[in-house]
């Protein structure tokens, strides 16, 4: 009996250790999951700034329908054409002014296949190339635009230079006069 006695209140005891150690592994888990740190990170005063490059008017604006947003971060084109299975090129549709007074690093890119829509089947080719002149100096590589990431690459266009933006926009042979095409490029600027 006293066997039998034993062994019971070594049973109770494991039974008294497993339930307090689980009401302890429950309160540090409770405790763990109700300890927080907060950290805060605040920008005040976030000015605007006059933009060190912007888009500026150039000899064929006009001809390719160019409107230059407020602050010259922005150029829309309205009037660009061109004639099935024959290249038309606007030498200086926009240009890219350094206003600052050291070297600027610009990019300009056709980013993905998402920038253009339209009768895009209908085209054969629209190149961009920067230029440091109207049929000048080529700046970088050609963009052919319809290829994801086609870009000039890095450029450092000094101080206080303008340099223009030239489009070569060549319509298939079959292309209609309602065939029309949407296409977005970005001008990156770095070391600002």
């Amino acid at each position: 009996m006293n066997i039998r006695n034993d062994r019971q209140k070594q049973n109770r005891r494991r039974l008294l250790r497993t339930f307090f150690l689980f009401l302890t592994s429950l309160l540090v888990v409770t405790a763990s999951a109700s300890v927080y740190n907060y950290m805060y990170m605040q920008a005040q005063s976030i000015a605007a700034e006059t933009a060190d490059v912007q888009f500026v008017t150039a000899a064929d604006s006009t001809a390719a329908g160019a409107s230059i947003g407020t602050n010259g971060t922005y150029v829309r084109f309205t009037s660009m054409a061109g004639w099935p299975n024959s290249t038309r090129t606007y030498q200086a549709a926009a240009g890219i002014q350094n206003l600052d007074t050291t070297a600027r690093t610009i990019e300009l890119k056709f980013d993905q296949a998402g920038d253009w829509s339209g009768s895009t089947g209908n085209i054969d080719s629209i190149t961009v190339i920067v230029r440091n002149t109207a049929g000048g100096s080529q700046q970088g590589t050609t963009i052919n635009v319809g290829t994801a990431g086609s870009s000039t690459g890095a450029l450092s266009i000094p101080a206080s230079t303008t340099w223009v933006v030239e489009w070569n926009i060549k319509w298939a042979a079959g292309a209609l006069s309602t065939n029309t095409v949407s296409v977005k490029l970005t001008l990156i600027v770095t070391n600002e």
